[in-house]
């Protein structure tokens, strides 16, 4: 393989310098001449301390007292808690201001922010002394109509953002969005009377941006994006972006939004990655938004129409674009995915995007595959086979702090990581199989991948913590070694208040057959079990050697069926009765919403010791 000659060779290179050393390669390690980062300038390496995490910071501090007098002299540790307190608004009152404002001392701001990260840590990890206070119904977020339930959540930083439905199945279906500031705990902004139910719900709280899927039923019409602003203002709606492909109406699979995205050397605002499937084709698009203002005058290019209210408009490919101060949408990307795939789970950073197929059954060869975008060129890098036919994806993200490193987790309860620059699966581990893809969320907590897998009551808690700078020969066994399952937070000693309340929403409208479908079903799939039982229990001992083998491929093929069948009697009871609809998670908090539109909330911060608690009662 070709060697890459280094900076200062091709710096010496370009200005005809007679060149006596021999060419570098990067990858080689660093010599007695070469540049290091302890003699970069100041400035320079303020830059990058600005892009590295603390963690690393914290390894690099370690390197030199020079190294450490740089960091302290750049004020990082300052920096970094200003920006985890704009980050996470809610651990405010954990961090003392007057210490935040020492800058000499051991209990200066890296102070601060280690022993706060060591103080949740120990809230989070499963012990004996401590529970996380739980609420239900309590909190500000939790409001909502008398014929309404809460049916989707999302959380950020300073946002708590509800989707709210239908109550019963005799309510209207109309959906609205409601956005609680959770400094001042009152709701900002609501979005009401949407006829379609917002999916895949991404918002930018920098840039005042909220953007969700709208399904459309019709074939070929395109489903929809529509844009609002998260804030309150007097018209929230900014746009429609319809998928178009080739003039065919395009189907979103998933929306994944990231502020500050380099495409090259241009800076996005913002950047929504779309995998949309048209005309038995697959292509992921990157789409950047930006505020901006359309006039006749900034947009001269149109034919300015106006509506029936005196609205002024421009109608372009993918919708139409509203006088004001409104959302600029720009195609930045596009990649093609070379297979008759239905894409699902996704996630990217600068370097990489990653995204799962979900095969379609005409496929003959149905794996799910882990498709991994180089996002320097726009090209598919690799393609790997990830998990089995008819495993669902639930959860994916990209490693905060190791750049090659996405994990997953399935329908099968694997968790797997894999080296994106490599192409390969590093390990893996059976965990609880979460339930379904809005019971999985994934958040990076101080350097580690912290996972939230949800069953049918229960929400398990999982850490991924990767060493810094590992060897290659030791990644996989460190990789094993630095895995646990740290906690478990359950919702079971609360479903049996929510009962009546599911029975009361799945009752059927009036003059509907009271036998509802998802109870036939279950019906159906008792039965078959019945008779899986019937049959396993007639199977013989064989005599002759052709007669066992065949009954031990019976038998296989009998087990496969029986977990298809233990599994789908899950779905079904997780339908029909009490369990957990979607997890959310942050430094400090689970959220978890029930199918009855309950949320239930485990606040680590304000643990209790467990001997206290018992006493109380």
């Amino acid at each position: 393989m070709a060697r890459r000659i280094s900076f200062k060779q091709q710096l010496l290179f370009r200005t005809s310098m007679d060149v006596d050393a021999p060419i570098g390669n990067p990858e080689d390690p660093p010599g007695d001449g070469d540049t290091n980062i302890q003699q970069l300038p100041e400035d320079c390496l303020g830059l990058i301390l600005d892009l590295l995490d603390p963690v690393t910071v914290a390894t690099l501090e370690k390197t030199s007292r020079h190294m450490y007098s740089l960091i302290q002299t750049h004020q990082y540790w300052r920096r970094a808690l200003k920006k985890l307190v704009l980050k996470h608004p809610y651990l405010g009152h954990k961090i003392d201001t007057e210490t935040e404002e020492e800058d000499t001392g051991k209990e200066g701001c890296k102070g601060v922010y280690k022993t706060l990260a060591k103080e949740l840590n120990v809230f989070w990890k499963k012990n004996e002394k401590f529970k996380p206070l739980t609420l239900r119904n309590d909190q500000y977020f939790c409001e909502k109509d008398e014929r309404q339930k809460i049916v989707s959540m999302k959380v950020t930083g300073n946002y708590f953002i509800t989707v709210l439905g239908p109550r019963t199945r005799s309510d209207l279906a109309v959906y609205s969005l409601r956005v609680f500031d959770r400094n001042t705990k009152k709701k900002i902004n609501e979005i009401s009377n949407l006829i379609d139910k917002p999916e895949y719900l991404a918002f930018s709280p920098k840039y005042n941006i909220m953007v969700a899927k709208s399904h459309e039923t019709c074939p070929s019409m395109p489903d929809t994006l529509n844009i609002w602003t998260l804030e309150f203002q007097s018209d929230p709606f900014l746009r429609a972006y319809h998928l178009k492909s080739s003039g065919l109406g395009a189907r979103c699979t998933a929306l994944v939004l990231k502020e500050d995205i380099f495409f090259g050397s241009l800076k996005k605002d913002c950047v929504v990655m779309c995998p949309t499937r048209y005309n038995n084709k697959s292509v992921v698009r990157f789409l950047a938004l930006t505020r901006a203002s359309f006039c006749p005058d900034s947009f001269p290019a149109g034919a300015w129409k106006t509506d029936s209210a005196g609205d002024r408009f421009v109608k372009t490919n993918n919708g139409l674009i509203y006088e004001g101060h409104k959302v600029a949408v720009e195609e930045v990307g596009r990649v093609h995915i070379p297979h008759l795939v239905q894409l699902g789970v996704a996630d990217f950073t600068d370097k990489w995007a990653i995204l799962f197929s979900e095969a379609p059954k005409e496929l003959p060869d149905r794996n799910i595959h882990l498709i991994v975008i180089d996002m320097a060129n726009m090209s598919i890098r690799h393609i790997l086979k990830a998990y089995e036919p008819r495993i669902a994806v639930y959860g994916a993200s990209l490693h905060t702090q190791e750049p090659d490193v996405a994990v997953a987790v399935g329908k099968d309860g694997y968790l797997k990581v894999f080296d994106l620059d490599t192409g390969r699966e590093l390990t893996n581990q059976r965990v609880p199989k979460p339930m379904a893809r809005t019971n999985t969320t994934i958040i990076d907590f101080f350097g580690t991948t912290r996972f939230m897998l949800g069953s049918i009551t229960d929400i398990h808690v999982f850490d991924l913590q990767f060493p810094l700078y590992p060897s290659p020969e030791a990644k996989l066994d460190r990789i094993e070694r630095r895995r646990e399952h740290i906690r478990t937070v359950s919702i079971y000693g609360e479903v049996w208040d929510m009962v009546e309340e599911r029975a009361l929403q799945l009752a059927p409208p009036p003059g509907v057959h009271a036998l509802d479908p998802l109870m036939q079903l279950q019906q159906n799939l008792a039965a078959l079990n019945q008779v899986n039982q019937a049959i396993e229990a007639n199977i013989v001992r064989p005599e002759l050697p052709e007669e066992a083998d065949r009954v031990e491929q019976l038998m296989v093929e009998f087990r496969a069926v029986q977990q298809r069948i233990h599994d789908l009697n899950q779905e079904m009871e997780a339908r029909i009765s009490v369990a957990i609809e979607a997890v959310a998670a942050d430094l400090s908090h689970i959220f978890v919403l029930t199918n009855t539109g309950d949320i239930m909330t485990f606040d680590f911060c304000e643990s209790s010791p467990i001997d206290e608690s018992i006493g109380e009662d």
